[in-house]
């Protein structure tokens, strides 16, 4: 059988073969580039991502400071992330303004308080910078593109917060959800739709049906074109929200124009969080399983390795048959510079 692998005399290290039965050569790995399972809290979603402290290692060992590290696909950001802490200069290009959001939004909450100093030295390209070339992208034939728009419009007012919408279906016309805090442990939802054509009353009254059906506070309808008094009259119809951490109301249903964000760079004044409150964890999931030579714990480094068949199959013995039955097969351009 084809195999990869590598020795190694330092701890740290340890290779895999694509036999049937695949034997960690080692035991143990450092935290920093330990196996990332799927609860991890360095997780964002990305299939291929790789631990963060495996990249500042690469990173470190094949540059200096102040030299300019690029990634052409730079998906969730972990190499520009490790260039930012290790002090170089950096390029990230994506396909795609989700990527370089979830990359701004990384590099955020990774700079903290210097985060305002940090990002006036990003440049960022490919996006719209006015109307014209917000309406190239709005009205590009491919809905593919169009779609870029939408992605752009609802992560750009909401400081790259939101949450988008990949599915198809009766909920289509939620472009994306974004969590506000409302209390110390507590979120509250807020639905967001944006229209690139023409608009009226009745997109903002099935607006407020969607937003009574997701059981939501409140929506946001970002829109290309100026809305018109019956949308503003239905919208105020819908009544205010009040939030008692900010001492304010806000209107249930809030309609923002392109125009808006671009030239006033209005954005989504409320506290914001990444995502709704998640319910304690009680039982370690079929598809989590520890696996021996990864996730084997540090204060045993010298463990014996097992035969990964052996250890999954013991392991799946003692969860049970229903754990065993719910481990079968269920896998179903745009750019950042730092000058």
């Amino acid at each position: 059988m084809p195999h990869w692998g590598f020795k190694s005399p330092s701890p740290d290290h340890f290779a895999f073969t694509t036999s049937a039965h695949a034997t960690p050569r080692r035991a143990f790995s450092k935290a920093d580039v330990r196996w990332l399972p799927t609860r991890d809290q360095e997780k964002l979603g990305y299939p291929t991502q790789k631990p963060l402290g495996l990249m500042e290692r690469i990173v470190a060992a094949s540059s200096n400071k102040n030299d300019v590290v690029m990634d052409p696909c730079c998906g969730c950001g972990t190499t520009i992330a490790a260039a930012e802490r290790l002090e170089r200069r950096w390029v990230g290009i994506d396909i795609t303004y989700q990527s370089i959001s979830l990359v701004l939004r990384r590099l955020e909450d990774q700079s903290g308080a210097a985060w305002p100093e940090c990002e006036k030295k990003i440049a960022l390209n490919g996006i719209p910078r006015d109307m014209a070339s917000a309406e190239a992208l709005a009205h590009k034939k491919d809905d593919r593109v169009r779609k870029e728009f939408e992605k752009w419009a609802v992560l750009t007012y909401t400081s790259n917060r939101a949450e988008i919408n990949e599915k198809k279906g009766a909920d289509a016309g939620i472009d994306g959800r974004v969590y506000f805090m409302t209390g110390a442990t507590e979120n509250a939802t807020m639905i967001v739709q944006v229209k690139s054509g023409i608009v009226g009353r009745g997109d903002v009254a099935k607006l407020r049906g969607d937003m009574e059906r997701e059981g939501a506070e409140m929506a946001i309808l970002i829109t290309l074109t100026q809305p018109t008094a019956p949308m503003t009259s239905e919208a105020k119809s819908a009544g205010f929200y009040h939030h008692e951490l900010m001492g304010r109301d806000y209107n249930k249903i809030q309609i923002v124009t392109i125009q808006e964000m671009i030239e006033d760079d209005k954005k989504l004044d409320i506290p914001l969080t990444k995502s709704p409150k998640a319910a304690p964890r009680t039982k370690r999931l079929p598809e989590e399983l520890m696996l021996p030579g990864i996730d084997a714990p540090q204060e045993d480094p010298v463990a014996e390795p097992l035969d990964m068949m052996t250890h999954l199959k013991k392991v799946l013995q003692d969860e049970g048959p229903k754990a065993a039955k719910k481990s079968g097969a269920s896998r179903k351009g745009k750019k950042l510079v730092k000058k």
